[in-house]
């Protein structure tokens, strides 16, 4: 075996000692690096979140003020509605229908059931901190069918009335045929009716007057007579 001289035992050293200072020093420095660029991402992120609430600050004052401007728009809109409606409201609405169209003749009226449009439940209410408003509120549409048979003139008297009434009504459809050869259409206005539950108002019955009805139907002929309403108690 050939015996190995100084050069060559000083070159092995010299490799090793390359060797061993490559991986004390390049396999750390490549770990640091891979923290460093997470911390540069992380910074990065940190920076953009910084960024956006210094502009939140910036703002707080109009933020602030369009809050209270939004919540007395909710409180404005949800107590604009009552807070129900009846049967009372929908019959006496196709009687002050029947004496706008005059030669209107009733075959039917159907009340729909309630229909919850839209519920805001009562934690969303309170986390936005709206004095009065703490519990569920209800947005909700009742749809009443009004069958009869009428003139278009009539029908445009009846339309007139539904438009002006005192309630927070809309006209959902109108849907009406008529024979070539007769002015009387025969079909069904549907009204629908809307009201907030959960507005913290209270319903108010409505007012009925003194009217006159048929014997057999409230709206369709038969002798008439008076009928007068009192108060209870009286």
């Amino acid at each position: 075996m050939k015996k190995l001289n100084d050069t060559h035992v000083f070159l092995i050293l010299l490799l090793a000692a390359v060797g061993l200072f490559m991986v004390v020093y390049f396999v750390p420095f490549k770990n640091t690096s891979d923290e460093v660029d997470s911390l540069e991402r992380s910074n990065s992120t940190l920076r953009s979140e910084i960024s956006e609430l210094q502009i939140y600050h910036d703002n707080r004052l109009q933020y602030e003020s369009d809050t209270e401007t939004l919540k007395k728009e909710i409180v404005n809109i949800v107590s604009s509605y009552p807070s129900a409606y009846r049967e009372e409201d929908f019959i006496l609405e196709g009687v002050a229908i029947e004496k706008a169209a005059k030669d209107i003749q009733y075959s039917g009226i159907k009340i729909g059931d309630p229909e919850v449009l839209v519920a805001i439940d009562a934690d969303r209410m309170k986390s936005a901190d709206i004095e009065g408003f703490d519990n569920q509120i209800e947005f909700t549409c009742q749809k009443v069918d009004y069958a009869n048979e009428i003139t278009y003139d009539s029908l445009k008297r009846a339309l007139e009335e539904a438009f002006s009434s005192g309630y927070m009504a809309n006209i959902e459809s109108i849907t009406y045929t008529k024979e070539e050869d007769s002015v009387i259409a025969n079909g069904v206005l549907t009204l629908g009716y809307y009201y907030v539950n959960g507005n913290g108002k209270e319903y108010i019955p409505p007012v009925i007057e003194e009217y006159e009805k048929g014997t057999n139907n409230l709206f369709i002929g038969g002798k008439p007579v008076e009928i007068t309403t009192t108060e209870s108690g009286n």
